[in-house]
Order: C-alpha cells, then sequence, then structure tokens
C-alpha cells in the first residue's frame, strides 16, 4: 500500500426514496433527480495491525464520526464516554461510547493517508450507517469535489 497525500474516490449518485420523488412531482410538477453521497474507505488500527479498509459515507454535515456496536470489540475499545448522538429529530437519538480511534484512508488505487487519530461516536446497536464525521477528521486534510467528473478528492 502506498502512502499518498492526494486520494481519489467516485462520487455516487442515489436516488432519493419513491415517495418523496412522487410527492414533489405532484406538488412542483418536476423531477427532484438524485443526490450526490461521497463513499470513503478506511482502515482501521487495531491490536494485530490494520484491518481490511471499510465502507464509509463521507458525510460533511455530521459533527462526529459514527461506527456501529460491532466495531467496539473490532477495535478492542477499553477507554470511552458514554453519551447520546442525536439525528435530525430527538426520536432518532441513540446512545455511544465515544473514543479515540486510529484509521486511515484508502482511495480506489490502495493508495492510504499516514495515520489520524479522531473522535468517534460508537453506537449501542449495529443498524447505524458507517459515518466520517467532521471531528478532528477536517483538520488532517481537505475535501475538494469536481461534482463534473463524478471524482472528489482527500488532499491529506
Amino acid at each position: 500500500m502506498n502512502l499518498l497525500s492526494f486520494l481519489t474516490y467516485r462520487i455516487l449518485e442515489v436516488p432519493f426514496q419513491k415517495d418523496t420523488v412522487e410527492s414533489v412531482r405532484n406538488t412542483f410538477g418536476t423531477d427532484l433527480g438524485k443526490t450526490s453521497i461521497y463513499p470513503v474507505y478506511v482502515s482501521f488500527k487495531t491490536k494485530s495491525g490494520w484491518v481490511r479498509p471499510t465502507s464509509m459515507i463521507y458525510d460533511t454535515g455530521a459533527v462526529i464520526s459514527l461506527l456501529p456496536a460491532s466495531y467496539s470489540k473490532l477495535l478492542d475499545i477499553q477507554k470511552y464516554a458514554s453519551g447520546n448522538l442525536g439525528g435530525v429529530t430527538p426520536e432518532t437519538e441513540v446512545g455511544v461510547r465515544l473514543a479515540k480511534v486510529t484509521l486511515r484512508f484508502v482511495d480506489l488505487n490502495a493508495n492510504a493517508s499516514s495515520a489520524i487519530q479522531a473522535w468517534f461516536a460508537i453506537a449501542e446497536r449495529d443498524d447505524v450507517p458507517r459515518i466520517i464525521g467532521l471531528k478532528d477528521i477536517n483538520a488532517t486534510h481537505r475535501l475538494v469535489v469536481n461534482a463534473k467528473s463524478g471524482i472528489f478528492n482527500l488532499e491529506v
């Protein structure tokens, strides 16, 4: 794996939910189109070394990174602070363990960033998405999006 300071990813375009598309079409007479998602690959450091990269969503609206409960065992989280992480409404709140985690970004060509230590919220359940949020991450790199070409880069 080559260590690079410039990592490349593809932007993923996905449709909105069908009921939302229909509601917009009925109300405004137009198609809502698609939205863009920024998938990245992240490798985590464990006691036995770096684990195989996992797909995560880079979310510029997320305050902190989020992982499902199963990652607590994988990462051997021993020291953490308990808390709650909220979403759009209070009903989407989930209990989390806040901990420092060491990771590195890996791109489509298996190039990797240097190790980054960042705060993660590890949910107390597994039915949550794997999200890269801005806490600590935005201080380590720059996100450069080229929507026309369908790619984005992380300069780390």
